[in-house]
């Protein structure tokens, strides 16, 4: 399939799709959403950073991404790729998971990628072939039917990890793995001050070397990947707990509510408040 099919929207969802073929140069950062995310690549090659570290992306891997996980993707040593990438949040198979909670097991696994063999790719192909024909004609029971398209996928997906032993891929280099070792100590200070030259001196590498590999790995910025970080905790204590912003603030490791308050309005399009009004609203 070479030509681009597009279904509702990327950003608000409740159900997106996209197969899109680029010939060229792309990248995707600041990545951070309520949504699942799942992307299967037909062609070419992908960097894709999830959580605390980099995946090489073949033809046939199979990508599950877990809501609010910070993510990037970007360009391998090979330019063009062609690929699917499906977005959808709780709501939108709401019924289904409740009679179904291992639909999601795939997105919650500890290792995103699963590595597919050639009869499994064709499987997984066809189903979303049948996804894709169906989001591009508007027509009787057509999100009715891509939710049973999706569902399916997500069942395949689930049973496919009891089946098979899902191991993480290697790394790409001893590089990657330096910097996946930051990544992960950042996941744990973030509430700290972080300073690149502190963190080059304890990992043992110069700070522009660090600050410029950071960015190439996994497609942040320091400064942004902690912003996300910190972002992403304060999201789980506005849903979780009763605490006030200013003290939430404070524990993610913003200087003061105003910094705060900016940084969350510019990767979750909303404030501290209404975030927590609205997650509080669709649980009740």
């Amino acid at each position: 399939m070479s030509r681009t099919v597009t279904f509702g929207n990327e950003e608000e969802g409740p159900f997106y799709i996209q197969h899109i073929h680029r010939s060229g140069s792309f990248e995707r950062t600041q990545h951070l959403h309520e949504m699942y995310e799942i992307y299967y690549l037909y062609e070419g090659e992908r960097m894709y950073f999830i959580r605390d570290r980099s995946y090489l992306i073949l033809p046939g891997d199979l990508v599950l991404i877990n809501r609010r996980d910070v993510h990037a993707t970007s360009d391998s040593d090979k330019l063009g790729h062609a690929r699917v990438v499906i977005n959808f949040s709780d709501s939108f198979l709401e019924n289904a998971i409740k009679d179904a909670p291992y639909l999601l097991d795939a997105l919650t696994h500890k290792t995103p990628v699963l590595r597919l063999d050639l009869p499994t790719r064709r499987l997984v192909e066809d189903m979303l072939g049948k996804m894709l024909h169906e989001a591009e004609v508007p027509q009787l029971g057509q999100i009715f039917s891509l939710r049973q398209y999706l569902a399916e996928l997500l069942l395949f997906t689930a049973r496919y990890m009891r089946i098979h032993p899902i191991t993480s891929p290697e790394h790409v280099s001893p590089l990657h793995r330096k910097i996946s070792t930051i990544v992960r100590y950042i996941n744990t200070h973030f509430g700290e001050q972080i300073r690149l030259e502190e963190l080059a001196e304890r990992f043992e590498i110069s700070p522009a070397y660090l600050s410029r590999m950071f960015k190439e790995i996994t497609g942040f910025s320091m400064v942004e990947y902690v912003s996300l970080v910190r972002v992403q905790e304060a999201q789980k204590l506005l849903t979780q707990t009763n605490m006030k912003v200013i003290l939430i603030a404070e524990q993610v490791g913003f200087g003061s509510l105003v910094q705060f308050g900016r940084m969350f309005r510019q990767i979750t399009k909303t404030t501290p408040l209404r975030y927590r009004q609205s997650r509080y609203s669709s649980s009740s």
